[in-house]
């Protein structure tokens, strides 16, 4: 069972846009379980899904995962897990209590079910969730914006990627890119430091946001918009890296 979290030091860059979509492409070949561990609940609303318990409610044993975990398309290996309401009307106690044994507790708990791969959605920010994942996760993906606040942003980032000797497992996808010089120069820079940690660029593309209104994935809404085919090429890239057959 690979564990990857996904996430992002900022709002707004599409963040669980990728996570849904990179577990839906995997989800193909793969048993996948998409875990929203972040209060926002955006994928349960992506998905158009109940998200009254959930993750939230499992990593503080109230409840068994198997009971609230969904499959929300009958003819694919993709299964969801929302992040409940209990992070929501107790917030503070939910991130206090995100601890590295309990994470563990949850990966035994699901063992059973023999996922291939477990994917994260975290908050967009450092916290107790990415900081207790990353430790028990194979990978780390950082999903950035090719924007000057993604990048002042990103340096911190990278303060704690070195601070938690995070560099080797983790790579990155610059979403929402367009043909501007700002956003080409970020993409370089990325390219130039990272090379191959880069696992892809995702153009800015309207069709994801009409996705979202249907309740899928925007690579199961429409395959051939510009976001799909490069989302999955980095989910190729990705397997690729890692000496997986796709």
């Amino acid at each position: 069972m690979v564990n990857i979290t996904v996430g992002s030091f900022k709002g707004g860059v599409g963040k669980s846009t990728i996570s849904l979509n990179f577990a839906y492409e995997l989800s193909k070949k793969y048993k996948v379980l998409l875990v929203d561990t972040d209060p926002q609940n955006s994928l349960g609303f992506f998905l158009c899904q109940d998200f009254k318990r959930g993750f939230s409610e499992v990593l503080l044993e109230e409840g068994k995962p198997e009971d609230f975990i969904k499959k929300p398309f009958n003819d694919t290996r993709l299964y969801f897990l929302p992040a409940g309401s209990l992070c929501i009307s107790n917030p503070i106690f939910y991130e206090d209590n995100f601890t590295v044994d309990r994470v563990e507790k949850f990966l035994d708990r699901i063992r059973f079910l023999e996922f291939d791969y477990v994917i994260y959605d975290t908050p967009p920010r450092i916290s107790n969730h990415i900081e207790s994942l990353v430790k028990v996760s194979d990978d780390l993906i950082i999903v950035l914006n090719p924007d000057p606040a993604t990048y002042s942003s990103f340096i911190i980032f990278l303060k704690f990627l070195e601070k938690n000797q995070l560099e080797n497992k983790t790579y990155y996808i610059v979403n929402k890119a367009e043909p501007t010089k700002i956003s080409e120069d970020f993409i370089k820079l990325i390219s130039a430091n990272f090379n191959e940690k880069n696992l892809g660029i995702i153009p800015r593309d309207f069709k994801v946001m009409e996705s979202q209104g249907k309740c899928k994935p925007a690579t199961m809404y429409d395959p051939n918009t510009p976001f799909s085919i490069s989302l999955k090429k980095t989910v190729e890239a990705y397997l690729k890296l890692k000496n997986v057959v796709y």
